[in-house]
């Protein structure tokens, strides 16, 4: 999903916002890179976005990071997912959780000051 050259695009994602539409009692979101739309029906699902990074842009795996800022105000996201930011390596996995929420939070506080 973050990493360069996903094939979550195009006609893929449009088959799976069908398939999302006829089973709305079934499906509340989607792990995406971002909010899409194929009608205005889109704005019922959450979307859950991974990838998001505060201190890297990347790494030699073609990962591609994004920060919380980006991927809610930009990208229209209600959920961020983080994995290494807070559990890589030598980090204080409590003080990051804290960062990445507060980061989080901040950026969603924004994007609703906007409406």
């Amino acid at each position: 999903m973050s990493s360069k050259g996903s094939l979550a695009t195009g006609s893929y994602t449009k088959a799976t916002m069908e398939m999302a539409l006829r089973h709305k009692d079934f499906v509340i979101g989607f792990i995406a890179g971002g909010k899409f739309s194929i009608n205005d029906d889109q704005d019922d699902f959450i979307i859950m976005t991974p990838g998001v990074g505060l201190d890297v842009s990347g790494d030699g795996l073609g990962q591609q990071y994004r920060t919380p800022r980006d991927v809610i105000i930009e990208g229209g996201s209600d959920i961020i997912i983080v994995g290494r930011g807070i559990y890589g390596s030598g980090r204080d996995v409590i003080a990051e959780a804290r960062r990445y929420r507060d980061a989080g939070w901040s950026a969603y506080e924004e994007r609703i000051e906007k409406k």
